[in-house]
């Protein structure tokens, strides 16, 4: 019944669970393990049919909206920065500095397969980009809070963050945000 359900998640609440994490979800629908919880997952939505959402029914918006937001975008977010932030190392710390960072700008992805660069020593070489989705990327740096990156005041673009601003510090930052 609803009322045992709801003292369940009281119980769950008092006792300091966290329901907005796979552990907690998995939890309140009686699984084992986040890992299966992730397993039954399908686009984002809860299978139709998996022991224990019946209990839970009532949840099931919360739990289908929680997929759609930490696991699908979370993960292309992720992504973006993992991509972002592997373009800025490769351009600012692997001993080879990009012509500029408009060039590795195209109407839909940053970075191209090979991008002309110069070592340290002069001589030009071809470097390899990771191709990162423009739109998501844009999206993505909206949502970086300005207070834990302040190198970001602003930018509203990736291709306006100038060399001065990108140091090891922030790329780690960046890669571990999302």
């Amino acid at each position: 019944c609803r009322a045992c359900q709801d003292k369940r998640l009281e119980k769950m609440i008092a006792d300091g669970e966290d329901l907005v994490d796979a552990e907690g979800y998995a939890a309140m629908l009686g699984l084992d393990s986040a890992e299966q919880l992730r397993w039954i997952a399908r686009d984002g939505k809860l299978a139709p049919r998996i022991p224990a959402i019946g209990r839970w029914r009532w949840r099931r918006k919360d739990i289908e909206a929680w997929f759609k937001q930490k696991q699908r975008a979370g993960d292309v977010f992720r992504k973006t920065a993992m991509g972002i932030a592997s373009n800025l190392r490769t351009c600012r710390y692997d001993s080879i500095i990009c012509l500029s960072l408009s060039d590795k700008i195209g109407s839909e992805v940053y970075g191209q397969e090979h991008v002309l660069g110069t070592t340290d020593t002069g001589r030009v070489e071809p470097i390899t980009l990771v191709k990162v989705d423009r739109a998501v990327a844009l999206n993505a740096l909206e949502q970086l809070p300005k207070k834990d990156f302040p190198e970001l005041i602003d930018i509203t673009d990736w291709a306006d963050l100038t060399y001065d601003r990108i140091n090891e510090d922030f790329i780690v930052r960046l890669e571990a945000y999302f």
